[in-house]
């Protein structure tokens, strides 16, 4: 008995072993370009939790830093609290806004990635300069991944940006069984902006695990997903973006991931406010940055999953766990050869006019 009981525990303590190379083997590690900001900003604020550290460009005695939340206003930071070039609050309830007054101009600052512990990819489209030398105000415009993992203890904290309204991209069969958390007051609203008839992108998601797509496949439907949304699809955007550029409160739009659906839109919204469009494609880049762990989970997963099922297509699943510049162009491309560029684009299908373009930048931009 006692020999049982021993060979049952190195038994055990073996397999226990080989599961651990087996899942360390099993490791998903992505490429570099996913560490790597492709969005570049001098002053950046980041955000754990309710912590927010300021990280300044460089450390000016001439420099006077002020913070300002819904609570409190132009609270001044002494230049003795600042550690080298950073500027950290902690347990902070509210958001804080950073005013960097230099000797000759000021800029405001505040944390572009807003920190859930199970949302994912949620920012803020504010501080992205324009072709007109204008900024995009913070706290107006956000984009996120779906809100089903938004935990009821952070609703203070979702409340504390004033958002208003949040658009739904996603189709029922998506949302079915990951519905939006929101607090109450919170208006939702469903705007599918694709159709999904008998849950056709569930039954893609499954054609990739049975391994029936291939990377080159993978990068081709996406490919037409994307040129798609500003072709057969406008009608839905049109409204959407209508909606969201011409609001008075701050709004949020997101899809499942909230990368492909949201970035497009996220865009378009930045070519009404006349941002380049070199800018507007480090900020859709930013998905990979932002999702990269939960990338590198699933990833990791999902080499897992090949144990079982080897006819899976790991390069194929990266295709659609992450966003490729080659895809936003594909945007850009119908919009320049099919409807003659931005400008035409916008007043054309999307029938913002020449003076309500001209209001939605000065409402959303300074």
């Amino acid at each position: 008995m006692k020999i049982y009981m021993k060979s049952g525990i190195r038994l055990s303590g073996i397999i226990t072993y080989l599961f651990i190379i087996i899942l360390a083997s099993c490791r998903a590690h992505l490429p570099p370009k996913y560490n790597q900001k492709t969005l570049s900003e001098t002053n950046v604020v980041d955000n754990h939790r309710d912590n927010y550290v300021l990280h300044l460009e460089r450390s000016d005695p001439q420099t006077n830093i002020y913070f300002s939340t819904a609570d409190e206003t132009d609270k001044f930071i002494s230049i003795a609290d600042w550690q080298g070039r950073e500027v950290t609050l902690k347990n902070r309830q509210s958001r804080p806004f950073f005013t960097i007054a230099g000797r000759q101009d000021s800029v405001l600052v505040a944390n572009r990635l807003v920190n859930f512990k199970r949302v994912a990819n949620f920012r803020d489209l504010g501080g992205i300069k324009t072709q007109d030398g204008r900024v995009v105000k913070w706290g107006r415009i956000f984009r996120s991944g779906n809100l089903s993992g938004l935990k009821k203890s952070e609703f203070d904290k979702f409340k504390d940006l004033n958002i208003q309204t949040v658009y739904d991209l996603r189709t029922s069969h998506e949302i079915d069984g990951k519905e939006d958390r929101l607090p109450a007051e919170i208006k939702y609203i469903h705007v599918p902006t694709v159709k999904d008839n008998e849950g056709q992108i569930a039954q893609l998601r499954a054609k990739v695990i049975a391994g029936k797509i291939s990377e080159k496949e993978a990068k081709e439907q996406t490919t037409a997903f994307y040129k798609g949304a500003v072709s057969i699809n406008v009608g839905s955007l049109r409204d959407l973006i209508g909606q969201i550029a011409e609001s008075e409160e701050p709004v949020l739009y997101h899809c499942s991931a909230g990368k492909d659906r949201t970035g497009i839109v996220s865009a378009l919204i930045l070519s009404i406010l006349n941002v380049d469009r070199k800018t507007i494609m480090d900020e859709y880049l930013m998905s990979n940055y932002y999702r990269r762990k939960k990338t590198e989970k699933l990833l990791g997963k999902a080499k897992l999953a090949k144990i079982i099922k080897p006819g899976m297509n790991l390069k194929a699943i990266e295709v659609f766990m992450t966003v490729d510049e080659e895809f936003m162009n594909a945007v850009f491309e119908v919009i320049d050869k099919q409807y003659g560029g931005t400008d035409r684009f916008i007043e054309n299908q999307l029938q913002i006019s020449k003076e309500t373009r001209n209001r939605i930048i000065n409402l959303l931009t300074i």
